[in-house]
């Protein structure tokens, strides 16, 4: 007779992790070698690579490297929890401080558990790097604890931060560490203790000089008295390469702070995307000269039909391009089944949407000025009928979303919800002062609208209207970004979103709005 003691220890300890809402932990927690056998054959349990991490399958998490990622920053806490005192250090810890809870492929961590180095991994691509604490930290690990997607995980304190950040760390995340110092504000005492423990003058007068530059002047003091209280000669900047190795661009340089780092920081990724954007589009040799109105908004209407199609395909929803014609002649639309309910409603609220967008164009007397109210406005039309068919309430369509929301199939996560009314400011603000062509508008406009994904839905496609919108506004052409081309246009968003490279994004737009105007769709 078989044994099933194992296979009951096995889902006994699963069932356990499941009621307790425990979806990952580090291998000490995990049944002995017979139950982790079944859970793993039986695909009820997946270990990270080298075992020492693992999280539970199940219907919400079938698939072992999908259920890894997504439990990233709690298998990081019970990781931390095992080499503690640790805590997140150099430019993990500033990512952190920004707000910014994207999965990292690397994430920097200090521990003061022993004096070995470690690099540990997740799935492919993500990795841990543990190193020790410096000497004079004598077993102290100075941190703050930060909330990172529903975890709590110790995080260096910023003066210890400080004086983490390698050269490499600055230069190959220039505007993150700059947008952070500019309106950092630190205790002296506490600069000054961890300078004792870590004493690196030319590191500190490194950032003493970048603070200088974006205009920090209390830290930029700071950083000196401590220099100079320890050492007899401050580091030049000939040494440190403020200026030389290390410049500082205008677009950070020349703005005085909003005193929040996350929305500085927002705000300079605006300003960098214009820059390669406006490359991009001056390379593509892009015809700019503006149609007349009435000619532009035949175009759109003339696009309309296979706009809606794709727009609507594209967000997942199963269509047809008979669902489409019906719903723009006005044909009675009811169903019994509520899915195709709600296929029909979203076809319905596009073309209302379209339609206020096409509005807004032919308004606008050579460029549109871009508004919280006319962004809220589109979302309204998109939606609407959805309210009137009782598929959502009147409540959902009031204001910016109020919980957090992730991209599926994305590394990226999109800002608090407490951070999108003034992120949406500076959104609608940058891109009016802009002084860029209308692609190159669009195209930012188009990513920064997703990157801030100021709404629980709808956000793809309110994206691509108001990209139509600014085009049209510019006497250009309707521009359609085909379902079909779903894979390439997701994976130059998500270049932008993690990689801050913009160049793949601001290209493919360029590409599909040099195809409208040659053949008009």
């Amino acid at each position: 007779m078989a044994d099933t003691a194992p296979r009951d220890a096995a889902l006994a300890w699963w069932q356990e992790q499941i009621e307790r809402e425990k979806y990952a932990g580090a291998a000490e927690d995990l049944p002995d070698a017979a139950a982790q056998r079944y859970l793993r054959e039986n695909e009820l349990l997946a270990l990270t690579p080298g075992g020492w991490g693992w999280v539970v399958l199940g219907p919400a998490n079938p698939e072992a490297e999908s259920a890894l990622r997504q439990n990233y920053w709690r298998l990081v806490g019970e990781l931390l929890r095992t080499y503690a005192p640790a805590a997140i250090d150099r430019i993990s810890a500033v990512r952190l401080f920004m707000g910014e809870a994207s999965t990292p492929p690397l994430l920097h961590v200090t521990h003061a558990s022993s004096a070995s180095e470690r690099k540990l991994e997740i799935v492919p691509g993500l990795s841990i790097s543990l190193r020790p604490a410096p000497a004079r930290a004598e077993g102290r690990i100075q941190s703050e604890r930060m909330q990172v997607d529903g975890v709590a995980l110790p995080v260096s304190s910023p003066a210890r931060v400080l004086l983490s950040l390698t050269v490499t760390d600055i230069r190959d995340h220039r505007d993150m560490v700059l947008t952070w110092l500019q309106s950092l504000v630190l205790a002296q005492p506490e600069l000054e203790a961890a300078y004792e423990r870590d004493p690196r003058p030319v590191l500190l007068a490194r950032i003493g000089h970048l603070a200088e530059a974006v205009g920090n002047r209390r830290l930029a003091e700071q950083v000196s008295r401590v220099v100079n209280a320890f050492h007899r000669n401050r580091p030049s900047r000939t040494i440190t390469g403020v200026g030389r190795a290390l410049v500082i661009p205008p677009y950070i340089s020349a703005q005085p702070s909003l005193r929040e780092p996350w929305l500085d920081r927002f705000r300079a990724k605006l300003a960098r995307a214009a820059e390669v954007s406006a490359q991009i589009v001056r390379e593509s040799g892009i015809d700019l000269t503006p149609a007349p109105t009435r000619a532009v908004l035949a175009q759109a209407r003339t696009a309309k039909a296979e706009d809606t199609y794709h727009s609507t395909t594209i967000e997942g929803y199963r269509i047809t391009r008979e669902h489409v014609r019906a719903v723009l002649a006005g044909a009675p639309l009811d169903s019994p089944d509520r899915a195709e309910m709600e296929r029909l409603m979203a076809l319905k609220g596009y073309s209302q949407a379209f339609e206020r967008t096409l509005a807004f164009a032919g308004a606008a007397d050579g460029g549109v000025r871009l508004s919280e109210p006319m962004v809220l406005d589109l979302y309204v039309e998109l939606w609407g009928p959805s309210v009137d068919a009782q598929i959502m309430t009147a409540a959902e369509l009031r204001g910016w979303r109020q919980a957090p929301v992730y991209i599926r199939g994305s590394a990226y996560v999109p800002p608090s919800s407490g951070k999108v009314p003034q992120m949406m400011r500076v959104w609608a603000d940058s891109l009016n002062d802009m002084e860029v062509d209308a692609v190159s508008r669009a195209a930012i406009a188009h990513w920064a609208f997703v990157h801030v994904h100021p709404f629980m839905d709808g956000n793809g496609r309110l994206s691509r209207l108001l990209m139509n919108l600014i085009l049209c506004g510019a006497g250009l052409p309707w521009t359609i970004i085909r379902a079909e081309e779903r894979r390439e246009y997701f994976d130059a968003l998500e270049q932008a979103d993690i990689r801050e490279n913009y160049a793949p994004f601001a290209r493919f737009v360029a590409t599909r709005v040099a195809r409208a105007q040659e053949s008009g769709s």
